[in-house]
């Protein structure tokens, strides 16, 4: 299949710490690694379709989401973005992750943002058909308590919540 031609362009990528520890963040309620692998799948197969370039469009998105908490829905593109840059990625591959929350944030300027875009949407698609064909086994509510417990970012909320909740309760 084709389709493995798209991880020899990201092969790099795949270690980075940033990139692994999304196996332990959630995103639409299922770990973001899923989400990101299936950016990658539909902008390999965008990218032909489109006749854009695929080494751009799959890198941009494996790390169109890296440090997406840092940001908003609307400025988390220009985060990664930053992020992407600041590794050393090609201008055109950040110039893909800044626009891809159109129309919510820039609009693409390129073929290639345009498959990003694009190629996020379906997998977000995608991210809604796994988490509700998981509801019928148990899965996905299954996953989503170990994303809670192992994601960084849900860790630290309920600790806080919990501590504001004692705090109100015995505090004179």
């Amino acid at each position: 299949m084709e389709y493995h031609a798209a991880f020899d362009y990201i092969r790099d990528l795949l270690n980075l710490p940033e990139v692994v520890e999304t196996r332990h963040h959630m995103h639409h309620s299922i770990p973001k690694h899923d989400h990101l692998t299936r950016s990658v799948r539909h902008a390999y197969y965008l990218s032909r379709l489109l006749r854009a370039d695929t080494r751009t469009c799959v890198r941009a998105a494996l790390l169109h989401d890296i440090n997406s908490r840092a940001g908003t829905l609307t400025t988390h593109g220009y985060i990664a973005a930053r992020w992407a840059a600041a590794k050393g990625e090609d201008p055109a591959v950040c110039a893909a992750i800044e626009s891809h929350m159109y129309p919510l944030g820039p609009t693409p300027t390129s073929r290639e943002a345009w498959v990003l875009a694009l190629a996020d949407k379906a997998a977000s698609l995608g991210d809604i058909k796994q988490f509700l064909a998981g509801l019928i086994d148990g899965r996905s509510l299954e996953e989503r308590r170990r994303l809670k417990e192992t994601d960084p970012y849900y860790r630290h909320r309920s600790r806080r919540r919990l501590f504001r909740r004692w705090r109100t309760r015995y505090t004179p």
